[in-house]
């Protein structure tokens, strides 16, 4: 069950991306074409558990980024040229 707090996902430059509910499914696309949904759980306004690893908002971004992995809310559709659902 959800506690009503909002996840606030940013680029590793702390810009705002997009706000997840608690509890709810984060999309991970790869470079590669391959895709993967990873639970999320609110911990604090920085940190967030992902698939069952607290991380720090910022570094995650930092590694997605390095990583070359997009990074969105399941429910959002991927519209080709779209900048804003975490393409750093």
């Amino acid at each position: 069950m959800s506690s009503g707090k909002l996840i606030c996902f940013t680029d590793s430059r702390g810009k705002s991306l997009f706000s997840l509910p608690d509890s709810s499914f984060l999309c991970l696309e790869y470079g590669n074409g391959d895709s993967s949904c990873a639970f999320c759980r609110y911990h604090s306004e920085e940190q967030v558990e992902i698939d069952g690893k607290c991380r720090n908002i910022r570094q995650f971004a930092k590694q997605m980024e390095k990583n070359g992995i997009q990074y969105r809310p399941m429910s959002e559709k991927k519209h080709k040229g779209d900048r804003t659902y975490g393409k750093i």
